[in-house]
């Protein structure tokens, strides 16, 4: 989170979210955050999480946007995390900061059960995972955004990305142009119904319960966007191997998920060969914006960033696969 935001968040505002709910501030409580700031509080038998987004992240009509999708996913079998109303019955509410700029709040049902835990990483969890995310993609291609709902942003217009020259330091604005160069490269790619549509963007483990029987509950949209169905697939593998240890086990990692991720995901949706073989592409991508994203958002001599930056950053500016993986076995 930008620090003028982190300033922004004070208590005074933290009292007006608990308002608009309907909870005492002392049962609103801090649940964590990376880009939004989420708290959580119960009412009755159930709890709930709100979002508190600053208008620098997320502007009022994108998060509407943001909600119809996923009103629209459920109504069509997928499950996701629903919204819910504040006290004057909006889905959505500002909420005005001191400096004239404002947070954006919306409130979802916490989703039951459990997150997954390197335990559950069975053929079985991978393929259920991989019927998840097929299934969105399946659903996207009939999405049409209701009445009154503006379109969500296409993913070049992520503002992590429109802005990433102020995030990061002198010395790195070489990555700018790798940047600017992928970015391209990938806007060539022909749009198709079949490969490009909205979607989740950042469906990793962190956004989503599951049951003992491998029954997935997805939530956080906020970086729903229209882009390359691949990249939801690209983002999953990213993740999943991210800080793999040790780096030899990578491989044997990635194709065990990837086989099985991939049995899953065909048996809602397909994509053409063409589609799959440019997963490399987003590979690089996220591992790009994520490296922005660590600029933007953390604080350079945590744990974190010393472990993320010099282990990407070469690899960034010598355009070094993501992974040396062999795309094709799970075509």
């Amino acid at each position: 989170m930008d620090k003028f935001v982190n300033d922004l968040l004070t208590e005074d505002i933290l009292k007006e979210v608990s308002k608009r709910y309907d909870v005492k501030r002392e049962n609103l409580y801090f649940v964590g955050g990376f880009e939004n700031y989420i708290y959580g509080f119960d009412r009755g038998e159930k709890s709930y999480v709100v979002r508190i987004s600053h208008s620098s992240h997320r502007t009022i009509d994108e998060i509407k946007s943001e909600l119809d999708f996923v009103f629209y996913l459920a109504k069509n079998g997928a499950s996701v995390s629903m919204p819910i109303e504040t006290i004057s019955k909006q889905l959505v509410e500002s909420i005005d900061a001191k400096d004239g700029s404002y947070f954006i709040i919306s409130a979802f049902d916490k989703a039951q059960d459990r997150r997954a835990k390197i335990v559950d990483f069975s053929p079985e969890f991978f393929q259920a995972y991989g019927k998840v995310i097929g299934k969105f993609h399946k659903l996207t291609k009939s999405y049409v955004p209701s009445e009154g709902i503006k379109e969500r942003f296409v993913w070049y217009e992520d503002q992590v990305l429109v802005e990433a020259k102020k995030y990061l330091k002198e010395e790195d604005m070489r990555m700018i142009d790798i940047l600017k160069e992928l970015m391209d490269d990938i806007k060539k790619i022909p749009v198709t119904n079949d490969n490009f549509g909205l979607i989740h963007t950042d469906v990793h483990m962190g956004n989503f319960f599951i049951t003992e029987d491998h029954k997935f509950t997805v939530f956080d949209f906020d970086d729903a966007s229209y882009q390359y169905f691949i990249s939801d697939i690209a983002i999953v593998l990213y993740y999943l191997t991210w800080f793999t240890h040790p780096e030899s086990d990578r491989l044997k990692y990635a194709n065990f998920f990837m086989a099985n991720f991939m049995d899953g995901y065909n048996t809602e949706n397909k994509l053409s060969k063409e589609d799959f073989l440019t997963i490399d592409k987003f590979l690089k991508l996220r591992e790009i914006l994520i490296y922005i994203v660590i600029h933007k958002t953390v604080e350079l001599d945590s744990d974190f960033a010393r472990r993320y930056i010099p282990r990407y950053r070469e690899r960034i500016l010598n355009n070094v696969p993501y992974i040396d993986l062999d795309f094709t076995k799970y075509l």
